[in-house]
């Protein structure tokens, strides 16, 4: 009976303790580093937590501008920067913070016929190696893609494995866990425009050295300011998706591009192989004597190498990819280093319109996606990740 109760009670301590480390799995700190802009974020984890992911909401009060931040935790101790712009330095922001015991992942669900048990899954991004991986659908037609931890935006491509058929996957995704599986971790304030004092005031507080952490001289408003023009150079569509989708792995200066992003005019032709083929001298379409299929010919050398937003795909997908959704394309006459087909003839490199850039009441690729990462250990607030 002795022995019982013990190992009742041995249970019951085991239980709560677990409990507790569960509660506590994470304690973060928030703290602006005096005389500076910026503010460290610390997380500490508990030990018996692989991994987990930390929520960052910061939200500048005067003038309501919200940002959200999501950082993995992967080791015991965790810190990371963000700095606070000079433009908000007067406004009082105030950081909230998160966290799920887990990694993010992407999941997702087929919706048109399942003629393949595999998808084959293609991952890419600006600064980080492409990844790719098979991906095993459920008879119910759901999936859910491995555990990746990236920075900034990624681009996700899905074809089926194993099937001749031309037909591609339409795809819907979801990013987990969503904002209400965190749970509250801590609140923090800080008044950044209390620091702000006319010349008068900070000289006084500097003689007496009373002058608080990150005080900022200003003009009093008896002062006229002198007029300051500031000019720059709009960036025109292309150049923004450039930004967000593009990589230097796919340029040369001998390439040749159109943009569509600005026009319709590939609207007129029923491929973007037809397109090219009225704008490139010397670029033909013919019978390969190898395989009697139809492929590109770059004077007299075959086109081996294609590429649907820096993923390398076959002859056949470019030419079947619907043009309203192409966002501009090029033509490189020296083939791309690492790709998978040796040769000289050339590259054909497509891309497609994303986020913003999808023409309205157009169709959208359902097998291909741009799924945002993690947030930079380096952070500046409310600038949208540039």
């Amino acid at each position: 009976m002795k022995k019982q109760v013990l190992l009742l009670f041995f249970s019951l301590c085991l239980i709560s303790w677990g409990y507790s480390q569960n509660k506590a799995a994470a304690t973060v700190s928030v703290e602006c580093i005096a005389d500076t802009d910026s503010i460290w974020i610390s997380l500490q984890q508990s030990a018996f937590v692989k991994a987990g992911t930390l929520m960052v909401v910061a939200k500048a009060m005067n003038t309501g501008v919200v940002d959200t931040l999501y950082y993995p935790v992967i080791d015991t101790l965790n810190s990371f920067l963000v700095t606070v712009p000079e433009n908000f330095q007067n406004d009082k922001i105030v950081l909230s913070t998160f966290y799920y015991p887990g990694l993010r992942q992407v999941t997702g669900i087929l919706n048109n016929n399942k003629i393949s048990s595999s998808l084959l899954m293609y991952v890419f991004g600006k600064n980080m190696p492409n990844y790719n991986k098979v991906i095993e659908v459920k008879e119910d037609k759901h999936f859910v893609l491995p555990k990746l931890v990236f920075e900034n935006k990624a681009t996700v491509f899905f074809n089926f494995v194993g099937t001749k058929r031309k037909q591609k996957p339409d795809i819907s995704i979801d990013l987990l866990p969503k904002a209400k599986d965190y749970d509250s971790v801590t609140t923090a304030v800080f008044n950044f425009g209390a620091n702000l004092f006319t010349s008068a005031e900070y000289d006084s507080l500097k003689r007496i050295n009373q002058l608080p952490p990150n005080a900022v001289r200003v003009e009093g408003k008896g002062k006229e300011l002198q007029q300051i023009i500031v000019t720059g150079t709009r960036k025109t569509k292309l150049e923004k998706y450039k930004e967000q989708f593009a990589s230097g792995l796919y340029e040369s200066i001998m390439e040749r591009e159109f943009n569509f992003l600005d026009n319709d005019e590939i609207l007129t032709y029923p491929d973007c192989i037809n397109y090219l083929l009225t704008r490139m001298a010397g670029l033909s379409l013919s019978t390969d004597r190898s395989t009697g299929e139809q492929a590109l010919f770059w004077r007299k050398e075959k086109v081996k190498a294609y590429f649907i937003d820096e993923m390398e795909v076959d002859f056949n997908q470019v030419q079947m990819l619907d043009v309203s959704t192409i966002a501009y394309m090029k033509f490189l006459p020296t083939l791309l280093a690492g790709s998978m087909n040796s040769g000289n003839g050339g590259a054909v490199v497509v891309y497609t319109r994303k986020g913003e850039f999808v023409r309205q009441g157009s169709f959208q690729n359902n097998y291909i996606f741009s799924i945002k990462g993690y947030t930079a250990s380096d952070y500046i607030l409310f600038s949208g990740g540039k």
